[in-house]
């Protein structure tokens, strides 16, 4: 009898120290997440028209037409003054300029944090130590009943 008293006390002891720790930590989780996004866009500028004049005296020498005189010759902003010629009395007139369209490449960068938080949960009816106590000390006793239980019909058995 002095035997289960003893390891009665021990259980209870230790038990009762067992309830009186400590709470485990709060465990705070905060996760930042940093997506940068790059989208390349295609654009082309189309060029105004453009032209360019000239004004010239002409006259005839020897039954042929000739270029007298140039009056007023203007280019464009990207055309050069037009080249004349006269050949056979034919006027030939050449205006050239090249082929403008400018393609555009931009890249336009969006940035996004995302910052995620876990929060511990909020217990709300918190167990006291006590209450454990109680719990715990219950289980031990619905142990021993059992065992006891269980000797007094092996007893009766026998």
């Amino acid at each position: 009898m002095k035997n289960i008293t003893r390891i009665f006390c021990c259980l209870f002891v230790l038990i009762t120290i067992v309830s009186c720790g400590s709470g485990k930590p709060i465990v705070l989780q905060n996760e930042t997440t940093k997506t940068i996004i790059e989208t390349v866009h295609d654009t082309i500028f189309k060029i105004e028209k453009d032209n360019s004049s000239l004004e010239a005296l002409l006259e005839c020498q020897n039954g042929k037409v000739v270029i007298k005189q140039i009056v007023q010759g203007e280019p464009g902003r990207t055309l050069n003054s037009p080249k004349v010629r006269i050949a056979d009395n034919l006027l030939k007139v050449d205006c050239e300029v090249r082929a403008q369209e400018l393609l555009a490449h931009y890249k336009n960068t969006h940035e996004a944090n995302t910052i995620i938080k876990t929060l511990p949960p909020i217990e709300i009816n918190r167990i006291t130590n006590w209450q454990k106590a109680q719990i715990n000390l219950f289980r031990i006793y619905a142990v021993l009943t059992l065992l006891f239980g269980a000797w007094v019909f092996i007893k009766s058995k026998l």
